[in-house]
């Protein structure tokens, strides 16, 4: 999104025409994927990416789940054995968690005083946690616990990395000496991201990696999601 993005952002400050600008876009998504790798999580955000100003090129709707299915398509007609890297089961998994659970939970969060951010940063990571957890335990037989508030006190620093990150490559064939300055800031970015991995990854039980743990988490789970269901049937309207 941010490449694409800052293609057609680029183009509009230039005064270059929409149509040749998401031709920029498909250009700099395949230059991101070749410079990044072909792993199976940049091929489908690359796919999913080209396919979009594909569909404004053509004039035709985007439609999220083909966008994603086809990225899956490409990636096993490419190499079947993908279907069996960690990488391929969490990146999919995590999309298809987004696209179902985080509109249920914006749902439920509309209720509390949470700030519009803050309750989308909570729905992501409450549904890729969920929908990845069972891949975590089968391919690295560890399970994290403290997935929400990572990601809570991670997500303010992402979006200003990520910006940075791209205005020091532009720059840089420019200035050298101005991209090593905003690397050099984007560094206190990257430096507090690896504190707080370092802070939340070294609490106590911020991981399970027991037999024994998990059936003790999944029985508290299955408590707290049956005391839940109750409250919701007790609330909800009857017709």
């Amino acid at each position: 999104m941010l490449v694409a993005g800052g293609a057609l952002a680029l183009a509009w400050l230039l005064g270059i025409p929409r149509w040749l600008g998401q031709l920029g876009a498909l250009a700099a998504i395949a230059a991101y994927v070749l410079a990044v790798g072909a792993q199976p999580s940049v091929i489908r955000a690359g796919v999913s990416g080209a396919l979009v100003s594909l569909a404004w090129l053509a004039a035709r709707p985007a439609d999220r789940w083909h966008f994603c299915l086809l990225g899956a398509f490409v990636l096993l007609a490419w190499n079947p054995y993908a279907l069996l890297d960690p990488g391929f089961q969490l990146s999919f998994a995590a999309v298809a968690a987004i696209f179902v659970l985080v509109p249920r939970l914006l749902k439920t969060f509309e209720g509390y005083p949470l700030p519009d951010a803050f309750a989308g940063v909570i729905a992501v990571s409450t549904a890729c946690g969920l929908a990845t957890a069972p891949i975590l335990w089968l391919q690295f037989h560890a399970l994290p616990l403290l997935t929400v508030p990572a990601n809570a006190l991670a997500a303010p620093a992402v979006p200003p990395l990520l910006a940075l990150a791209f205005a020091a490559a532009l720059v840089g064939p420019v200035s050298q000496p101005g991209a090593s300055a905003i690397a050099w800031l984007n560094g206190w970015f990257a430096s507090y991201l690896a504190a707080c991995a370092r802070l939340v990854g070294g609490l106590p039980g911020a991981q399970v990696r027991s037999g024994r743990a998990l059936l003790v988490l999944l029985c508290v789970t299955a408590v707290a999601g049956a005391y839940a269901w109750r409250r919701w049937l007790s609330s909800s309207p009857r017709t």
